[in-house]
C-alpha cells in the first residue's frame, strides 16, 4: 500500500494527544507548507460534509489538533484523562488571570500545594518562573495559550478567562 502525505497528516493528528506543528508535519510528509495547508482543508471539509464528530483545529498560527466537535465536549467528558487536574487548573487560572502574579501571593491565596503545582506547570511548559528576591514572579506561556485554545495577547487572554470562569459558575448554581 502507498501511503499518501494526506492520510499521513490525517493519521498523525489522530494518533497525537498534542497539537502538531507545520515543521513537524511537513518533517514526516516530505511536502510543504503550502501542499500541507490544503491537505488540512481538505481534511476539515471532509469532516465538516459528512457531520463527523471529530474537527481538526489550527491552534495559534502554527499548531494543528484532531479533537472531538465542542459539541461533544459534556458527553465525553468522563472519558477524558485530564494532562492537568482540577486543582493545578484553579492554580493556573489564578496566574493567568492575575499575572503577573508573585509565586508568594498564589501561595497565599491557594495554600502550600501550590508549590507542587507550580513545579507540574513549568514541567508542562505552561507558566514561566523568574525569581526576584525570595519569591517567583509567575507568566503564563504561548503553549499555555496554545494548549487551552487562548488568545496570546495578555489581555484578551485574561477576558476570555474571566468570561470562561463566569460561564462555569453560571453552570454550577
Amino acid at each position: 500500500m502507498n501511503l499518501e502525505p494526506r492520510q499521513i497528516v490525517e493519521a498523525a493528528l489522530f494518533v497525537s494527544t498534542d497539537p502538531i506543528s507545520m515543521k513537524k508535519l511537513e518533517e514526516i510528509t516530505g511536502a510543504g507548507k503550502g501542499e500541507i495547508k490544503r491537505m488540512i482543508k481538505e481534511l476539515q471539509e471532509i469532516y465538516e460534509a459528512r457531520d463527523s464528530a471529530v474537527e481538526i483545529r489550527r491552534i495559534g498560527s502554527d499548531l494543528y489538533l484532531m479533537q472531538a466537535r465542542e459539541i461533544f465536549a459534556a458527553p465525553l467528558l468522563g472519558l477524558v484523562k485530564p494532562t492537568v487536574t482540577q486543582e493545578v487548573l484553579k492554580t493556573l487560572s489564578l496566574i493567568a488571570l492575575k499575572q503577573p502574579i508573585m509565586q508568594a501571593e498564589v501561595v497565599k491565596s491557594r495554600g502550600p500545594i501550590t508549590y507542587v503545582h507550580v513545579k507540574d506547570l513549568l514541567a508542562k511548559d505552561f507558566i514561566t518562573a523568574h525569581p526576584t528576591g525570595r519569591t517567583k514572579i509567575l507568566h503564563t506561556t504561548r503553549k499555555f495559550a496554545d494548549y487551552f485554545g487562548f488568545s496570546p495577547d495578555l489581555e484578551e487572554l485574561k477576558k476570555e478567562i474571566a468570561r470562561q470562569l463566569g460561564r462555569a459558575g453560571e453552570e454550577s448554581e
